[in-house]
C-alpha cells in the first residue's frame, strides 16, 4: 500500500472520529501498517490498568512474523500450522478471493518494555486492544 492509502482513513480519523478511537493513535498505527510512510522506530509508551508498555510500533505483517518466529523457538509444529494457515489467506488475497484486511483492535509493538510497579519485564513483542489504552505518549520513561 501507498502512503496515499493511508490518507483518507487518516482524515477520517481526524474530521469524524470515531469514539471508540483516539484519532492521533490510530494515525499511528495507520502510519505503522503503510510501509510507504515509513513510519518506522517510531517508540510510544502506552498506559493500561496501572502499567505501561513501552515499545516500537510495527505493523501486523511484521508483527506476524515475529510472532512465528518465537513460535518456532517453543514448537516448530505449532509454527508450521499457524504458517499453512497464514499462507491459505494470503494465497486468496494474491488471488483476489478474499481480502485478508487489518484488524484495527490491535496494536503491535516490538522490543517490549513492561512496568507495572516496582516490577519490569522484558518481552521481544506484544499485541494489545487499542480500546484498552488509557494513556498514550511519544517515547519512553528514562
Amino acid at each position: 500500500m501507498s502512503w496515499k492509502d493511508a490518507v483518507q482513513p487518516a482524515l477520517r480519523m481526524l474530521l469524524q472520529p470515531d469514539a471508540q478511537l483516539d484519532p492521533h493513535l490510530e494515525m499511528l498505527r495507520l502510519g505503522a501498517e503503510h510501509e510507504d510512510i515509513e513510519a518506522r522506530d517510531i517508540v510510544v509508551t502506552l498506559a493500561l490498568g496501572g502499567a505501561l508498555v513501552t515499545g516500537t510500533l510495527v505493523s501486523t505483517d511484521t508483527w506476524e512474523y515475529l510472532h512465528l518466529r518465537q513460535l518456532g523457538d517453543h514448537d516448530d509444529t505449532l509454527r508450521r500450522v499457524v504458517r499453512h494457515a497464514i499462507g491459505h489467506l494470503d494465497d486468496a488475497a494474491e488471488n483476489g478471493r478474499r481480502r485478508r484486511e487489518v484488524d484495527r483492535r490491535f496494536l503491535h509493538l516490538r522490543d517490549v518494555t513492561y512496568r507495572s510497579g516496582r516490577t519490569t519485564h522484558t518481552l521481544p513483542t506484544w499485541r494489545g486492544s487499542i480500546s484498552a489504552v488509557s494513556g498514550w505518549t511519544l517515547g519512553e520513561p528514562e
